[in-house]
């Protein structure tokens, strides 16, 4: 299968969408001003054997007045919106996603056997089991757009994840977000590289949350630095003190550093997992920037796939020296 769409094709068909997203809001602001006019005349300045008949105080006259037309313009928008603007967007969204963020990717060079799955994502039990971020409800949790492929011989999946739960009853019976962001996952295929049950580092603001189970052993490490920003649970305290040498401490508060959003960290077995809460994917194509500043993120992000698959090289290393 062919991944590539170049950058110019890929902004032409961006401001191509973007335009017909703004022919779409002047003729819903034409019909708002249409109507409003009309009204006006209807209610003010017509005949007066219809102003009599529109009898109505006048309060109840500007709210018609107002919120009729924008009603009425706001329906316009959304089905203008359906009609003009969502079949060149899908469209757009779907090179985007499935060959110019891929063939962006290969061009570095990193990484092999790269693959887009928009339907692939996490199980919620998987979520669960690597205790890396909140779950919630089964039935709120939902993961998508899957990329995956391989690095210095770790396989990998790096997608979107949203879990949410419901508190409260009756009226006041809320659904609440819990995690949205991404998560990537790493495993070797090293059977020999092993760590001992789970090691959980999370960062203290996304640890105010309810985090589901975490290992017994609250580890504290040597750096301060890393002990007032991270929480670290392990299951095994000696296998903890291997694998966070002070080399590896630092490595995740670059990490972390370069990600500008909150993270957490699942080593367990042969494989890691790492959560960051945030809004914004590499897979998310905007209307709103220049093709060629979306790439930048892109590499961005394929630098973070880069180190978080350097954390868990050095994390089988530590281990391993440990060990012997």
């Amino acid at each position: 299968m062919e991944h590539f769409v170049s950058d110019q094709e890929l902004e032409q068909l961006r401001r191509k969408c973007r335009s017909r997203l703004k022919i779409s809001a002047v003729l819903a602001a034409a019909v708002y001003l249409a109507l409003l006019c009309f009204l006006v005349w209807s209610f003010f300045l017509g005949d007066p054997e219809l102003r009599a008949r529109i009898d109505a105080p006048l309060a109840e006259k500007a709210v018609t007045i107002l919120a009729g037309p924008l009603v009425i313009a706001v329906l316009a928008w959304v089905f203008l919106y359906w009609l003009i603007v969502k079949p060149d967007y899908e469209h757009f969204n779907s090179l985007f996603k499935g060959k110019y963020v891929v063939s962006t990717i290969q061009e570095t060079g990193l990484f092999q056997d790269l693959s887009y799955h928009p339907t692939g994502g996490f199980t919620h039990d998987e979520i669960r089991n690597a205790a890396v971020a909140t779950c919630g409800d089964k039935r709120y949790f939902e993961s998508e757009d899957m990329l995956s492929g391989c690095y210095q011989g770790l396989r990998f999946r790096y997608c979107d994840v949203s879990t949410a739960r419901v508190t409260g009853a009756g009226k006041r019976r809320r659904e609440e977000s819990l995690f949205h962001g991404q998560v990537i996952h790493f495993s070797s295929f090293d059977e020999v590289k092993k760590s001992s049950g789970h090691l959980q580092i999370f960062e203290k603001d996304l640890a105010s949350h309810p985090v589901g189970w975490t290992a017994e052993h609250e580890i504290h490490t040597e750096n301060e630095a890393f002990n007032r920003r991270f929480l670290v649970f392990a299951a095994d305290e000696h296998n903890a003190f291997y694998i966070l040498t002070p080399k590896m401490l630092e490595q995740i508060i670059q990490f972390a550093d370069r990600t500008d959003a909150q993270i957490a960290i699942s080593f367990c077995g042969a494989s890691m997992f790492v959560a960051i809460h945030r809004i914004h994917s590499i897979l998310d194509a905007s209307l709103h920037v220049p093709v060629p500043e979306q790439k930048q993120a892109i590499l961005k992000d394929v630098e973070l796939l880069r180190q978080a698959g350097d954390l868990l090289i050095a994390e089988a290393s530590a281990f391993h020296k440990g060990r012997d």
